[in-house]
C-alpha cells in the first residue's frame, strides 16, 4: 500500500498521535484533516530528509533490513524479531507508529499487519543504502586481473544436457554420478572444478554434498526444474522440459540460475537477498571485499563447518561470480575486490529477484538434514518432532535434538501406511536446507523394496492357503 492508502485504512488515534508527534496544526477531530495535513507534510522533500533521519538513529540495522525487503507488509512476529535481533528497546514499534513509517491494518486476511508504505520504504532504502555505501572502501581503477564469467554457466549447463542425452550415464546407489563421468564432465565445461576429495559439505543444495560448488548449483537447477531425472533404475537421462530451456532467452535463464541461487542459500544465508540488493546498489565502483564484509556486520554469520568470512567469499562472492553478476579479483597487496558487471545489473533489478520469505516460515524450519542420515532438531516443536519420529530413531537430547533415518524406522513406518514422498515433502517444509539426494534416494529405494515384499506376499498368499 502506498501512504494515502495507508492513512486512509488508519483510525483517527493513529493519525492524532502522528500529528501530535509533529505538532501539525491541523485539527485534531478530522480525520480528513489529519490525512491531509500528514500527506502534505510527509511529502516535502525537507520535511521527509530531516525525519529520515531521526527514524534510523540507533536503528539502522533494522532499519536496512525492513527497507531492503521485497515485501512492504509485515506480521508481528516478523517485526518483533527484528527489532529484537537489532537490539531495539521495548516500545520502537509503538514509536514507530508514532512517526508515521509503519501504519496497522488488517487488510490482509483479518490479520493484524503492519505496513511500511511504499514511497516512505523507497525513500529509506535510498537513504540507507547511501549511508551504507559511506562506510565501504571503493576504487575506480581495479585489480590488473580479475574473474569474470558472464553467461558461462548457462552455457555449461547445456553442455551438462547434452552430454547426458548423448551418453549412457548411470548413478551410483545413493543416486550420484560415478567418479569418470562426473570428471568427463567438468573437464568439458567452460569453468574448470575438480571433483571433491572427502570433507563434510552439507547445507547448500541437494547434491552439493557430492558436487564441487559451482557444478552442484548447477545440478540442483537442472533436477529441481525437471530437465533431468535420476530414474529407478539408476540412470540419468534428460527430460522433455529441457526444450523449455533451451528455447528461454539468454538473459532469461541467467535470470532464472540467480533466482534459483538466492532462494537455495537463502536458508543458510538468510539474509541474502538484502546482501544481494546492497551488492547491486553500492558496487559501480570496484568495492574492497573485507570491508564490505565489516560493513554487513550481522547480515552474514558464521553456518557450522563455514566461518563468516567463508561464507562472505565463498558462498557469497564466488557464487556471483559464477553467476555473471560480479567480477572478482585481487591486487598486487592480495585484497580482495569486486565490482558488479553491466549483466549483473541486468540481472538483480528489484523484480527479477524471488521474494522474501515471511518470518514465520524461517521460524517453522527447525531441521537440519544431513548426508550421514542424521537429522538436527534446533527447536523443540513436538508436531515436527512427532512426525519425525515416523522414520528416525532419537539419538541425543536436550536443547538440540539428533534423530536417526534407519531402514528397520522406515519398514516400520512404511508397514503403518506412512508414505516416504509425503514424510519427504514434510521434512522439506520444516527443514533450513534441502534434503540431501543420497538420502532422499535411499528413501525412496527402501520404499520399493517394501513394496516389491508386500508384493510378493500377496502373491504367495492365496497359494499358501491352498
Amino acid at each position: 500500500m502506498n501512504l494515502s492508502e495507508c492513512l486512509n485504512t488508519a483510525d483517527i488515534s493513529t493519525l492524532r498521535r502522528i500529528a501530535e508527534r509533529y505538532d501539525f496544526s491541523c485539527s485534531k477531530y478530522s480525520k480528513m484533516a489529519l490525512i491531509q495535513e500528514i500527506l502534505f507534510s510527509f511529502r516535502n522533500k525537507e520535511f521527509l530528509a530531516e525525519h529520515i533521519q531521526e527514524w534510523r538513529e540507533g536503528r539502522e540495522r533494522v532499519m536496512l533490513r525492513l527497507c531492503l525487503d521485497s515485501r512492504n507488509v509485515f506480521s508481528t512476529e516478523d517485526l518483533s524479531g527484528a527489532l529484537s535481533a537489532a537490539g531495539c528497546p521495548e516500545g520502537t514499534l509503538d514509536m514507530a507508529l508514532s512517526e508515521g513509517w509503519l501504519y496497522p491494518t488488517t487488510r490482509y486476511a483479518g490479520r493484524l499487519m503492519y505496513c511500511m508504505p511504499k514511497e516512505l520504504q523507497a525513500a529509506l532504502r535510498r537513504a540507507m543504502i547511501a549511508e551504507f555505501a559511506s562506510r565501504l572502501e571503493t576504487s575506480e581503477e581495479g585489480p590488473l586481473t580479475y574473474q569474470e564469467e558472464d553467461y558461462a554457466l548457462s552455457r555449461d549447463l547445456d553442455v551438462f544436457l547434452e552430454y547426458v542425452l548423448h551418453h549412457d550415464v548411470r548413478l551410483t546407489v545413493d543416486g550420484s554420478l560415478y567418479k569418470r563421468n562426473l570428471t568427463q564432465i567438468l573437464e568439458l565445461l567452460e569453468v574448470p572444478e575438480e571433483p571433491l576429495q572427502g570433507g563434510w559439505r552439507f547445507g547448500y543444495g541437494r547434491r552439493f554434498h557430492d558436487y564441487p560448488d559451482r557444478f552442484a548449483l548447477l545440478y540442483d537447477y537442472a533436477y529441481h526444474n525437471r530437465l533431468i531425472d535420476e530414474l529407478e533404475e539408476g540412470t540419468l537421462v534428460v527430460t522433455p522440459e529441457a526444450d523449455r530451456w533451451r528455447n528461454m532467452s539468454r538473459t532469461e535463464r541467467q535470470r532464472a540460475l540467480v533466482r534459483f541461487y538466492i532462494t537455495l542459500y537463502r536458508r543458510p544465508i538468510t539474509r541474502l537477498p538484502q546482501i544481494v540488493q546492497l551488492v547491486a546498489h553500492v558496487s559501480t565502483a570496484w568495492v574492497r571485499s573485507d570491508v564490505m564484509l565489516s560493513a554487513l556486520d550481522a547480515f552474514v554469520n558464521d553456518y557450522y563447518y563455514d566461518s563468516k568470512e567463508q561464507v562472505w567469499s565463498t558462498r557469497i562472492l564466488k557464487m556471483l561470480t559464477h553467476l555473471g553478476v560480479i567480477r572478482l579479483g585481487k591486487d598486487e597487496h592480495s585484497v580482495e575486490w569486486f565490482q558488479i558487471t553491466k549483466l549483473g545489473q541486468q540481472l538483480l533489478t528489484p523484480e527479477a529477484l524471488p521474494e522474501a520469505e515471511d518470518g514465520d516460515t524461517d521460524r517453522r524450519r527447525i531441521l537440519i538434514v544431513q548426508p550421514n542420515f542424521e537429522i538436527v532438531a534446533t527447536a523443540d516443536q513436538p508436531f515436527v518432532t512427532s512426525e519425525l519420529a515416523l522414520f528416525t530413531e532419537l539419538r541425543q537430547t536436550g536443547a538440540v535434538r539428533v534423530y536417526r533415518i534407519t531402514e528397520e524406522r522406515v519398514q516400520k513406518g512404511l508397514m503403518a501406511g506412512r508414505s516416504v514422498m509425503a514424510w519427504l515433502d514434510f521434512v522439506q517444509n520444516h527443514a533450513q536446507t534441502p534434503v540431501p539426494g543420497n538420502v532422499e534416494r535411499t528413501l525412496q529405494e527402501w520404499e520399493r523394496q517394501h513394496t516389491a515384499a508386500s508384493d510378493i506376499q500377496h502373491q504367495d498368499g492365496p497359494a499358501a492357503g491352498s
